[in-house]
């Protein structure tokens, strides 16, 4: 019989699992469920990339620069090619404004 674990915040002594405290449902949800190595996904971005001519499913202009999934995998879509489109990438970018909607709708199904 494992010994009981108390909750990893410092300041619960609640037992795990502590649903005051339970992390994120969107959290760390691409590592659980993709089982492409690293070589494959990125070999899966430059086929997405290519397929769609780069047009950003977002914005619909040419130049995405990453492979999006059009339905989040924390919003349980496939992790499949089907899928996936163009996305215009880095800081203040079409990727991060759809990334910090998914994490706002995120937090409203965890509350």
């Amino acid at each position: 019989m494992r010994a009981r674990k108390i909750c990893s915040d410092p300041l619960c002594a609640n037992i795990q699992p502590c649903s005051a405290h339970a992390p994120k449902p969107w959290q760390g949800s691409r590592a659980k469920r993709s089982k492409l190595s690293g070589s494959k996904q990125q070999k899966r971005a430059q086929y997405i990339l290519r397929k769609y001519d780069t047009i950003c499913h977002v914005c619909n202009r040419p130049g995405g620069t990453e492979a999006d999934h059009v339905i989040p995998l924390a919003e349980n879509g496939p992790d499949t090619r089907a899928n996936m489109r163009p996305i215009h990438g880095g800081p203040d970018s079409c990727h991060s404004r759809k990334t910090a909607e998914e994490a706002h709708r995120g937090r409203k199904r965890a509350a």
